[in-house]
């Protein structure tokens, strides 16, 4: 797992810059953590699913964040929701009322 000081760096870096580009298109990234040279995203919006994924995950956001963290040699696309979208679900279940 990686540090919380680099996990923000990586968060203000896609604030930034990835998620700047992908908004263009209805969509975003969100950093989930880093494991050695590997960093493992969330796609959200339009991009999740997208049929350009792997061109986007690995000719845009590979690019542009092994040239700022020169460490990383992967991305990884997770295809977990984000906590916000399980409350928000879960939520959407649970207040239902069936008649």
């Amino acid at each position: 797992m990686a540090s919380e000081a680099l996990l923000e760096k990586l968060d203000a870096f896609f604030d930034a810059d990835i998620n700047e580009y992908l908004s263009e298109h209805h969509g975003g990234a969100e950093v989930v953590d880093v494991e050695g040279d590997e960093l493992i995203i969330r796609l959200t919006g339009k991009c999740r699913g997208c049929l350009s994924m792997s061109q986007t995950v690995d000719g845009i956001i590979l690019k542009k964040v092994s040239a700022v963290f020169p460490f990383i040699k992967k991305v990884t696309v997770t295809d977990d929701v984000s906590d916000e979208v399980f409350a928000m679900a879960a939520g959407l279940f649970t207040s239902a009322r069936y008649v």
